[in-house]
C-alpha cells in the first residue's frame, strides 16, 4: 500500500505530488529489521546519498542535466563502491573529497555548502529528506549506469527504512555532520599547498605576459 510519512513535530499529513506518490506506492511493502550498529551505518549512508543530490542541485541551480545521475552516483561511496560510511566523520570527509576530484565543478566552498544543505534537509525532517531521496532516485533511474539496480540495492530500502526513523535522530545526525565537517588541513589532502602552487603559476603567467607586452 501507499507509504505516507508518519511524521513527528508537525510533519504528519504530508502531501506528496503524484510522481512522489507513485514512487512511494511502487516500493515493496516490507519491514526492515536493523540492529543498533546497522542503524548508525544506515544513518551515515543516508548522509552519503543526500550529499550527491545536494551537490548537484547547487551545481545545476536546480535544473538537472544528463550528468546529474552520474554526479549523484560518483559522489556516493556506497553507490560507487557499495561501501557505506561507518561514521558521520567518514561520511562528511569522503563526500567532500569526492566532490573535489570527480565533478566538472570543483570548489572548496561549493563542497562545504553541499554539506550544509544535507544538514538543512535533515533538520527539516523526514518529509523533506524523503523528497530529496525520491528526487535522487529519479536522477539515478534516468541518468546513471545501472541506476535501476542501485535504486533497488540502496535508495528503495533507505526510503522504506527512513519512514520509521524518529525525526530527532535526523537532527542528531545533522549536528554530528556539522561537527565533523572537514577543514583544508584535515581533509586528507595538502589543499593549501596545491592552492599556493596554483597561485604561483598564475602570478608567474601574468608576469610573463606583462614582460611580453612591454617588450613589444
Amino acid at each position: 500500500g501507499e507509504r505516507s510519512d508518519g511524521g513527528e513535530g508537525g510533519e504528519g499529513g504530508a502531501v506528496w505530488d503524484e510522481e512522489e506518490r507513485e514512487a512511494l506506492v511502487s516500493l515493496p511493502s516490507v519491514e526492515l529489521l536493523i540492529d543498533r550498529e546497522g542503524s548508525l551505518r544506515a544513518l551515515c549512508g543516508l548522509a552519503d546519498l543526500l550529499y550527491g543530490y545536494c551537490y548537484d542541485v547547487r551545481a545545476t541551480e536546480g535544473e538537472p542535466t544528463c550528468e546529474s545521475g552520474w554526479t549523484v552516483r560518483m559522489l556516493s561511496t556506497q553507490l560507487s563502491w557499495l561501501d557505506p560510511p561507518a561514521s558521520p566523520a567518514e561520511a562528511a570527509g569522503a563526500s567532500v573529497r569526492r566532490s573535489l576530484c570527480y565533478p566538472l565543478l570543483r570548489h572548496w566552498l561549493l563542497s562545504l555548502r553541499a554539506l550544509d544543505d544535507v544538514c538543512c534537509l535533515l533538520r527539516l525532517g523526514k518529509v523533506a529528506t524523503i523528497r530529496a531521496l525520491l528526487a535522487a532516485r529519479k536522477l539515478l533511474q534516468g541518468g546513471a549506469e545501472y541506476g535501476y539496480l542501485l535504486n533497488r540495492a540502496w535508495l528503495d530500502d533507505t526510503v522504506i527504512w527512513l519512514q520509521r526513523v524518529p525525526a530527532r535522530r535526523l537532527v542528531r545526525l545533522a549536528a554530528a555532520l556539522e561537527a565533523a565537517a572537514p577543514s583544508k588541513p584535515t581533509v586528507g589532502w595538502p589543499l593549501e599547498q596545491y592552492e599556493a602552487l596554483a597561485l604561483e603559476d598564475e602570478e608567474g603567467g601574468e608576469g610573463e605576459a606583462s614582460s611580453s607586452e612591454s617588450g613589444d
